[in-house]
């Protein structure tokens, strides 16, 4: 999964807009697990799954600023993801050679247009993507970025 290669605190939108945590996402993830376990029988499953989310419910806001403040960074860590961090990343064949499907799409995306700013880039390495595979490339930095600036290797 692409969340365990950085812990990085801004995750940015194809319209190039700081992401927030989404608490209703997570109650209903929440409510899943709850349902799962009751089905199973799993009562200890239950009373655990329900703990959690009431947790995560009362500290969403502290925890998220608190993640912020200490993965902040004066640093300047940008990080081209091949998926969102629940997805995993696809191989690719392209060509008879193997290959990320980030990465090629990424290439290509940047041979089409070497002048693109971040969220350009972003929303292109997703378009040459969407047609073949389910995964969401990401953008996430150490630190606040202006992502209508041009993008520089």
């Amino acid at each position: 999964h692409s969340g365990t290669a950085l812990d990085l605190p801004y995750i940015y939108s194809t319209q190039g807009i700081l992401k927030e945590p989404n608490l209703a996402k997570e109650a209903g993830q929440g409510l899943l697990s709850v349902i799962s376990s009751y089905s199973r029988g799993d009562m200890g499953g239950v009373a655990s799954n329900v703990m959690g989310f009431l947790k995560k419910a009362t500290s969403g806001d502290e925890a998220y600023n608190r993640t912020v403040a200490t993965k902040t960074s004066p640093a300047d860590v940008v990080m081209w993801s091949g998926s969102k961090d629940d997805q995993t990343s696809a191989d690719a064949s392209i060509a008879s050679q193997a290959t990320g499907a980030m990465s090629w799409a990424f290439i290509t995306a940047m041979k089409k247009n070497p002048q693109q700013s971040y969220v350009q880039l972003l929303n292109s390495i997703r378009d040459e993507l969407q047609t073949k595979y389910t995964q969401k490339p990401q953008l996430s930095c150490s630190h606040p970025l202006n992502t209508n600036l041009l993008f520089v290797m």
